[in-house]
């Protein structure tokens, strides 16, 4: 993505530039009058302290009304001076740590940029679902705040228990790791706190085990480390913890990352309700896939906004069909498995894509802010699983399949039907070249 470092003084955009560049964000630093970038912006980035915090979101605001705006705003600060759950962002989709260590300054950048196509997608498919008088669902409003801790008791628990207690919300404690996967299973968390000081493997393999968990892989996580033991620390950053706290030291500027994550996958969580009830409202709840009609106005409106923005947009096509020697089931029977198919389509593209099956073979996915071969990547996806599943085709067992697979990216002054017409002809191509 285009990111772009705005601020008043030179030196410190450029400083900005090079701790993103450290952590694979390459940046263009525009110091200076709030002005467009010369190649487009997608992520504008804010570099600011206390004292410049306030004129920072007023260039923010003005950033986001030029004629093209960004995607979001992002607040840049040090690890020392966390946003914290209770302050309002303002202008500001969330907040990094510049001075972070480069894995985790990627992955808050990464967790930012997901959120903010999010945010986008569910702006536009909220227009795409009023011109068919289909309302967005409301999203219930976020209960009280609750965490978990995993591990012997520490003055960690204590300041997480009170900062917590401070926004209404409620810690549980659980002082093994088998009770604090049970109480993750059971229940619903905004944050775990890991105690690694006693059993440091013990709290990386926990570590480990939420990123490998579909609806644990986001959980903002703090881990408490030893003074001195710097490997645990990398070891937990590189599975994936939010931050880290030393054993009896403050605690305050590691919580306020930690609620500043959690803000984030409220966010989050939020945008993919809206984003899933209108997908449902749209189209087939049963699947995931929008219905043909909604689906093209939809397309042809990611198109004209791309266009206007610059940024990419790419499209994947998949035609199911009976493996090479496999007779094709009675009607009916297709039609069930190609339903879970669908459904299966729906699973694995993001919560920003959109798809839709086109007739009772085809399945066309939309990626907004993807290049041709994020579509490429998506539709091999979906068609190994796909492939490695059974589907019934018969009374008399199961038949393998195949998918032909198509992707394509808009390009210059091409309209959202017209790439749609150009991926199904390569599909067509392929089919009367096999």
């Amino acid at each position: 993505m285009r990111l772009v470092v705005r601020c008043d003084d030179a030196r410190a955009a450029r400083a900005a530039q090079t701790l993103l560049a450290g952590a694979g964000c390459e940046a263009l630093a525009l110091p200076g009058p709030v002005r467009p970038a010369p190649h487009g912006e997608d992520i504008a980035i804010f570099p600011a302290n206390a004292r410049t915090i306030t004129a920072a979101a007023e260039r923010a605001e003005a950033t986001l009304g030029l004629e093209t705006p960004p995607l979001a705003c992002v607040l840049a600060l040090t690890e020392a001076a966390p946003p914290g759950l209770a302050k309002d962002l303002g202008p500001f989709l969330g907040a990094v740590a510049l001075d972070a260590p480069a894995a985790l300054l990627t992955r808050q950048m990464a967790a930012l940029q997901r959120l903010a196509i999010l945010e986008e997608e569910r702006v536009r498919r909220t227009q795409t679902g009023a011109a068919f008088a289909v309302e967005a669902p409301a999203s219930p409003a976020d209960g009280a705040l609750r965490a978990l801790y995993i591990g012997a008791p520490s003055t960690a628990y204590l300041a997480l228990d009170g900062a917590l207690a401070e926004q209404g919300g409620v810690t549980t404690a659980a002082f093994s790791s088998f009770a604090g996967f049970d109480h993750l299973h059971d229940d619903h968390f905004d944050a775990v706190v890991l105690n690694a000081a006693q059993n440091p493997s013990t709290s990386i393999a926990l570590c480990a085990a939420l990123r490998r968990n579909a609806s644990l892989y986001h959980m903002p996580t703090l881990v408490v480390i030893k003074a001195d033991d710097e490997k645990t620390a990398a070891a937990v950053i590189a599975r994936g913890a939010t931050a880290i706290v030393k054993l009896n030291a403050p605690s305050a500027q590691p919580l306020g990352w930690l609620f500043e994550a959690v803000r984030r996958e409220r966010t989050r969580r939020s945008s993919e309700r809206v984003l899933r009830g209108l997908r449902d409202k749209m189209g087939d709840p049963r699947t995931g896939l929008m219905l043909r009609t909604p689906f093209e106005a939809h397309l042809a409106r990611l198109a004209g906004d791309h266009h206007r923005s610059g940024r990419p947009l790419a499209l994947a096509v998949l035609r199911a069909l009976p493996a090479h020697g496999a007779r094709m089931p009675e009607a009916s029977i297709w039609r069930r498995g190609f339903n879970e198919i669908a459904s299966l389509a729906a699973r694995l593209q993001r919560e920003a894509d959109c798809a839709a099956a086109l007739g009772d073979d085809l399945i066309a996915i939309a990626l907004p802010c993807a290049h041709l071969r994020g579509a490429q990547r998506t539709a091999e996806r979906i068609a190994a699983v796909a492939e490695c599943t059974a589907f019934a085709s018969g009374e008399m067992g199961s038949g393998p399949l195949v998918f032909e697979q198509s992707a394509a990216e808009l390009q210059p002054g091409e309209s959202g039907g017209a790439m749609l017409a150009r991926a199904l002809r390569a599909i067509e191509d392929d089919s009367a070249t096999a």
